[in-house]
């Protein structure tokens, strides 16, 4: 059963390809000056990905001249006897005259390991010595070959990390890291930069994990600087990931720093880092404890903003308010607010004005907020924040007209992403499509690279109304034959990411053309997307033939791997497996390193049963691209699906029970061998555990709603089975012959025979569809309705059902295209 993604709008890529491929990162860790490595960005990762990697300069001792053999076995032949044997090869002498070092031999030989050792740590040093000269690509092949002799030693895996982070090849620096970190987990220092290149890639909760390892370190001093850098990142990212109890928790600590030094073995320059940074200064220790709604620590931290001179005047009334509000003290708190008004200051945005608006709740003053807020805005008329504010609440309150004069005579002067938003949410309220089209429009076309998400917020709530969606494609279309054409391209790529949220394929394709049709120089990237909705839509055969088109865009050719992946995934699901493998070996000619590329291969392979082939190509990546975490995952999820497909159902579960091992969060594998031990019969009770805590991640997902049902069908729960199997059934990304054939056993149980012959001629007809029809699935069915009606034996195994790896389906979870 497939796991598919939640489909991405795309306006976030839209928008930042436009611009260049800018890329924005949410999380940001420090890295101690300490550590000599570069710092790892988004930018630095794509880049390690899309070049190909450089064939390694090898290391090799320097070669002895047939002269100096020559002399030396004459000098062997004249020498007196008994006088020690001159070794052959270069001889080392501390003066002319003195007889030649001869090595020495040990009574007891080397064994194999020790020889081992000992040429590993001639590497090791050759390394050190390329190292001390800058010599950097040498110096990482001689680590590299010392680490083959010797992969127990976390030393020479810190090296190649370094090497590999000067170079700026953060990929490979990671799955260095990860060595290290393996043989030694106490290591903070490789800890933090692990926690730092997952941070640079958004991958917050990766980063914590990392960083919550190295802070509870049984090496770390929990006073020293490096245990309180790492409690300060941790508050970072706690704050960053919307987690405010556990940031509040890290931030107190920083307030104890900050008051009670003595108590800490802190360096006075990294105190004073700490202090005069905005992320960890004493008022951010204020904001986030109040946010918090810890009163009394709070206020210590604005005191000490105060005495230290780190917080402006209005910032301190605006956090007294809030205080005073905390304490229950509304009417002193709206005298504090009001300071901070009457300054006209702007630093704290929009929540000046909700903090306003809590304070009259409170107070029982509800119904002045309008009458306030009018008061103050024209006043303060430079003030858009405000300004849209107050159109805001007049929007809500159903007074369109004022509200609407308030956003566009802002907009004049600001053109603020903040004020087509509000803008577009009052069409939308009105439907009020052909106004609401051009303020779209003008948004994306305005918007920041940072602010594209709140756009893609609003257009998502605009695609869950299909009424005004019809609306807003009948208003395109006037405007795209108006004369002169009125359509922007902003606002024809709008309406087909509309038609295609409402899966209105055909006006979607029209909208995409005419997209590009406005603007040939965009035409690459409006093809890419419109071949992802293709793709989506299961139309293969067009979407083969989008991706063809779009391979010839002069302006992609930076992102043919991309396309090729893609051309190859609609190939293979298309039935064309000889023009996918020729797609993907295109990809991977383009970039040999990219696991990615190589996993598809296996995949393409797999997808159409050739599982030998795939079983060798799996093989390969797993041997070749051990630091690729996610892509070994997926092999080691294929590779045991095969082999239960095969037959051979203790090997496969053997994988997925050493996957659980390494990581037993992990929702997919719990899924999968959970779904396994179902099939058999054993284990239920452990099998039950582990799939609802898949369902618990992602409850919405059809393949772990249909283990979900299968497990209990087993455990003899078939009415409570029947819930899980129907929701499943009746999604979009279930529904799946499998999934049928199980339903209708879950009726056949509960005595609803009719029910039953309905799920299984369905499972029939949707497992008849297939491309490669499951021929054991097909026998069972065609016996189950044949003798629906009659007593029938405890179903049998019936083979795989491991989400993200059933070859009837689209790609393998988690496998997405190069970027």
């Amino acid at each position: 059963m497939e796991h598919v993604r939640k489909w991405s709008l795309g306006l976030t890529a839209f928008r930042l390809r436009r611009d260049g491929g800018f890329h924005l990162f949410k999380f940001s860790l420090m890295i101690p000056c300490c550590v000599a490595i570069s710092v790892v960005s988004g930018h630095g990762l794509a880049d390690a990905f899309l070049k190909p990697v450089a064939a390694q300069e090898v290391v090799t001792p320097p070669p002895v001249s047939e002269e100096a053999t020559r002399k030396t076995a004459a000098s062997e032949e004249t020498q007196p006897a008994g006088s020690p044997k001159v070794p052959a090869g270069p001889v080392i002498q501390l003066q002319p005259l003195d007889e030649p070092a001869v090595p020495l031999t040990p009574k007891t030989p080397r064994t194999p390991a020790e020889e081992k050792q000992a040429e590993a740590l001639a590497w090791f040093m050759s390394g050190s010595l390329f190292e001390s000269r800058l010599e950097w690509k040498r110096a990482y092949t001689a680590y590299q070959r010392a680490a083959e002799l010797d992969p127990g030693s976390a030393e020479t895996y810190r090296k190649l990390m370094q090497i590999a982070l000067i170079q700026e090849q953060p990929a490979q620096a990671m799955s260095w890291a990860m060595k290290v970190v393996d043989l030694d987990p106490a290591d903070f220092e490789v800890l933090h930069t692990l926690a730092a290149g997952m941070a640079a890639q958004q991958k917050g909760a990766e980063a914590i994990k990392f960083l919550e390892q190295a802070a509870n370190s049984p090496t770390l001093d929990p006073l020293s600087n490096w245990a309180i850098r790492l409690q300060r990142d941790l508050a970072i990212l706690y704050l960053a990931t919307g987690d405010i109890p556990k940031a509040a928790d890290k931030y107190e600590l920083l307030l104890k720093v900050f008051k009670k030094p003595d108590e800490f073995k802190l360096d006075p320059r990294f105190r004073n880092e700490l202090m005069n940074d905005p992320r960890t200064g004493a008022e951010r220790v204020a904001q986030v404890l109040l946010d918090a709604e810890r009163v009394a620590p709070a206020r210590e931290a604005l005191e000490l903003a105060v005495k230290t001179g780190k917080a402006s005047r209005g910032n301190v009334n605006f956090y007294q308010a809030k205080l005073l509000l905390l304490e229950g003290k509304p009417a002193e708190a709206l005298v504090e607010l009001q300071k901070y008004i009457d300054a006209q200051r702007q630093s704290k945005g929009r929540e000046a004005y909700e903090l306003l608006s809590q304070i009259l709740s409170r107070s029982g003053l509800e119904g002045e907020l309008i009458d306030r807020l009018t008061a103050i805005a024209e006043k303060d008329q430079r003030n858009s924040t405000l300004q849209f504010f107050l159109a805001e609440k007049l929007t809500d309150r159903g007074d369109y007209e004022k509200a609407e004069k308030i956003y566009e005579a802002s907009l004049k002067g600001s053109r603020d992403l903040k004020g087509y938003l509000g803008l577009s949410r009052l069409y939308r309220k009105q439907k009020v499509a052909d106004k609401l089209l051009d303020t779209l429009g003008r948004g994306l076309s305005q918007a920041p690279p940072d602010g594209v998400d709140e756009i893609e917020a609003e257009f998502e709530s605009v695609a869950k109304d299909r009424e005004l969606v019809g609306l807003v494609i009948d208003a395109g279309r006037r405007q795209a034959t108006a004369e002169p054409r009125e359509l922007t391209f902003e606002e024809a790529y709008l309406v087909a990411k509309l038609a295609s949220q409402g899966e209105q394929i055909d006006a979607a394709i029209e909208f995409f053309r005419k997209a590009k049709e406005i603007a040939p120089d965009r035409g690459g990237i409006v093809l890419s997307d419109l071949a992802e909705m293709l793709l989506k839509a299961d139309r293969y055969a067009d979407a083969a033939q989008v991706l063809e088109e779009a391979l010839e865009e002069p302006a992609m050719a930076d992102r043919k791997p991309n396309l090729l992946f893609q051309l190859s995934q609609a190939r293979e699901m298309n039935g064309n497996t000889e023009g996918a493998l020729e797609a993907i070996d295109q990809a991977i000619r383009l970039i040999p390193q990219a696991a990615v590329l190589q996993f598809q291969k296996g995949w393409i392979y797999y997808h159409s049963r050739n599982f030998e082939k795939a079983i060798a190509q799996f093989e390969t990546v797993l041997r070749d691209f051990p630091g690729e975490t996610r892509i070994v995952r997926q092999c080691q999820f294929s590779l045991s699906n095969i082999y239960v497909m095969q037959g051979d159902i203790p090997r496969g579960e053997a994988i997925l029970e050493k996957v659980l091992e390494e990581d037993p969060e992990d929702i997919s594998v719990n899924n999968d061998l959970g779904y396994l031990y179902a099939d058999q019969g054993k284990n239920l009770e452990k099998a039950e555990k582990m799939i609802r805590k898949a369902v618990a991640a992602e409850p919405e997902n059809a393949a772990y709603l249909d283990s979900l049902g299968w497990v209990l069908f087993k455990l003899g729960k078939y009415e409570e089975a029947l819930s899980p199997l129907e929701k499943a059934a009746e999604m979009r990304t279930g529904g799946d012959g499998t999934i049928y054939e199980h339903l209708g056993d879950a009726y056949d149980k509960l005595g609803r025979a009719a029910d039953a012959q309905k799920a299984w001629a369905k499972a029939m007809e949707k497992s008849r569809a297939e491309r490669l029809p499951d021929e054991k699935l097909l026998k069972r069915l065609e016996e189950k309705l044949g003798t629906a009606a009659k007593p029938k034996e405890e179903a049998k195994p019936q083979g795989s059902k491991q989400e993200g790896a059933k070859p009837e389906g689209g790609k393998p979870q988690g496998v997405e295209p190069t970027s």
